[in-house]
């Protein structure tokens, strides 16, 4: 034999009995020692009489035999039955909405357990904790602190696996001289990633990107931001491949993109593309049918010189759903905006071409005659007038939500109040440094600062003193930042909830009426005291109004009412509900 095996009425000693793990079968019978092979074992009818024993209850359970059944202790009373066994379920999504089974094969200790959410969790002497609330605590930590409570228990790292296992969205900061081993670890734990946001301060090459696209197969959109610390060094052609490679990939975000020359980027999944800080590029190729915005923010340095025009005739070429288009671009021309007219992108709702101080009035009569559908249109930095205003105005009187025209020189508040009239659906308007005092800085102005000075309407130059009234019953957003040549202001708006008055320095405290009685925030940097304080004044002053207690009085003709004076007046008047306070909503006036 090779192993002692104790006769079936030999009481078993208390030491042996311990729980066991799942260990492979005999081939004998459990109750009788036979063999299990064509053998009906006499002893199954008795055995099913007997219940299971249980921990607390195995120093007297002895096992029972067909000939004498041997007691230590007298015969304690049989245990309950066993409830049934409620089939369990895994937590693996952050909402707790389905149950998702986990992949078998995998390297992770005990992934076959399930974590049932009414059970209670041991944690190490600390009391027993539901798995739901350890649940709810755990996905609310950061990363640093999520791989830092597995270190706790097996409790707590069951659960934390399950999290990093049901991660959707992950945003991770890579610090200076940082290994890409660290930033692959942390991956390979979320195999369901579909969101990844990477905060670099250390550099960023190729192979960055070789690790995203090997630990996570179905990302669906990337960003990539840079600090002052940091250099992103991937060039053109890694960016191509990653960009063919990755088919899932919808959203793509990258700062830093100095480096990447010239590239061609194809994908039929890619629909929104976001560069930044580009700079002479030679070649510029988007093969991408699906892309239905893109954003392309260039370099300010003088020697810039990526050819634009090349570029936006590609555009509509190879991207014919584009709906919103944004550059940013010292290199923007008038050949440019014709170029992109041209293009004949029918869905365009949004374009925004920025600081572009060749596009003139000429340019905004290409735009209006090719899109009339536009919802949002951004020419900040231009060269327009208020003509150019009022053929925005002629074609979009019922689609436009947003105008903006902020560093705009040739505009004038006639031409700002023009657009709040003849666009009654606007939302957003921005017209920030566009009034400005051109002479505010030199010795002569200061010296003759009562003095208006007259300029003729084709002239670049504006009255030093100009004044705004606007009145508009959507308008929820309007900014007047650096509008130094602003001397008065009246704005009737019932849903402005956002006011920028930052550098408004001539504002005059005594010409400004606020009627806007949704405002919420107030932004006045850069002002004077007094226009501070008369801004607090209106905004967020209380007030107090008397309601009429008085009774009225017809005369005998009917023809007119009068009031009775109190004294004459025999219903008694009570004080405490002569006055009612009416309070406004609570303003901030923002001041840095």
């Amino acid at each position: 034999m090779e192993g002692r095996h104790s006769h079936p009425s030999t009481p078993i000693p208390e030491d042996f009995v311990q729980k066991r793990g799942k260990k492979r079968g005999s081939y004998n019978c459990g109750r009788c020692g036979l063999p299990k092979k064509g053998h009906v074992c006499d002893l199954t009818k008795e055995f099913s009489e007997v219940p299971t024993p249980t921990s607390s209850d195995a120093k007297s359970f002895v096992l029972p035999s067909q000939l004498s059944v041997i007691r230590s202790n007298p015969t304690p009373p049989l245990p309950p039955p066993r409830q049934p066994v409620v089939q369990l379920r895994r937590a693996l999504s952050f909402d707790d909405i389905g149950v998702t089974d986990e992949s078998p094969g995998s390297d992770d200790e005990g992934e076959g357990e399930f974590l049932d959410f009414e059970s209670e969790l041991d944690l190490g002497g600390s009391g027993k904790l539901p798995a739901n609330c350890l649940w709810e605590v755990l996905k609310r930590l950061p990363p640093s602190s999520l791989l830092s409570s597995a270190k706790v228990c097996k409790g707590w790292r069951d659960v934390s696996r399950r999290i990093w296992k049901s991660a959707e969205e992950l945003r991770l900061e890579v610090p200076m001289k940082a290994q890409i081993g660290l930033v692959g670890s942390v991956l390979q734990k979320c195999p369901g990633l579909v969101k990844l946001s990477l905060r670099m301060k250390s550099d960023v090459d190729a192979t960055m990107l070789a690790c995203i696209a090997f630990s996570c197969p179905n990302l669906d959109s990337l960003e990539i931001l840079t600090s002052d610390t940091s250099v992103n060094r991937i060039t053109g052609d890694d960016l191509g491949r990653f960009v063919a490679d990755k088919r899932c990939l919808t959203n793509l975000k990258m700062e830093g993109c100095s480096n990447l020359g010239g590239f061609t980027l194809s994908s039929t999944s890619l629909s929104t593309l976001c560069l930044l800080e580009l700079f002479c590029h030679s070649k510029m190729v988007f093969n991408c049918p699906n892309l239905k915005e893109i954003s392309l923010i260039f370099s300010c340095q003088e020697n810039e010189n990526t050819d634009l025009t090349a570029m936006v005739n590609g555009l509509g070429r190879s991207c014919p759903r584009l709906q919103n288009i944004h550059v940013a671009s010292v290199r923007l021309t008038h050949a440019v905006v014709l170029a992109l007219t041209a293009a004949n992108l029918r869905g365009l709702r949004m374009l925004s071409l920025v600081l572009g101080s060749e596009i003139t009035d000429a340019s905004v009569a290409a735009i209006v005659s090719s899109y009339s559908r536009l919802e949002l249109l951004d020419l900040s930095g231009s060269s327009i007038s208020d003509s150019g205003i009022g053929m925005i105005c002629n074609v979009f009187p019922e689609t436009l939500l947003k105008l903006l025209l902020a560093l705009c020189p040739n505009i004038t508040s006639s031409g700002i109040q023009f657009a709040a009239a003849q666009l009654p659906n606007l939302e957003l308007m921005d017209c920030g440094m566009s009034i400005c005092d051109p002479d505010l800085d030199s010795p002569a102005a200061q010296e003759n600062d009562n003095v208006d000075i007259q300029r003729t309407p084709s002239s670049k130059l504006h009255l030093i003193y100009q004044k705004l009234i606007i009145k508009h019953s959507h308008l929820k957003k309007l900014s007047l930042w650096g509008c130094s040549g602003l001397d008065a202001l009246y704005l009737n708006c019932p849903e402005l909830n956002d006011l920028n008055l930052n550098s408004c320095m001539n504002l005059n405290p005594g010409r400004l009426l606020l009627q806007c009685p949704n405002l919420e925030s107030v932004h006045a940097s850069g002002c004077q005291d007094t226009l501070v304080e008369a801004l607090q004044n209106q905004v967020c002053g209380d007030f107090m109004v008397e309601d009429d207690h008085f009774p009225c009085k017809r005369l005998p003709d009917g023809s007119k009412r009068i009031r009775v004076p109190h004294s004459y007046s025999p219903q008694p008047f009570d004080d405490g509900k002569r006055k009612r306070r009416l309070s406004k909503q609570r303003c901030a006036v923002l001041v840095y």
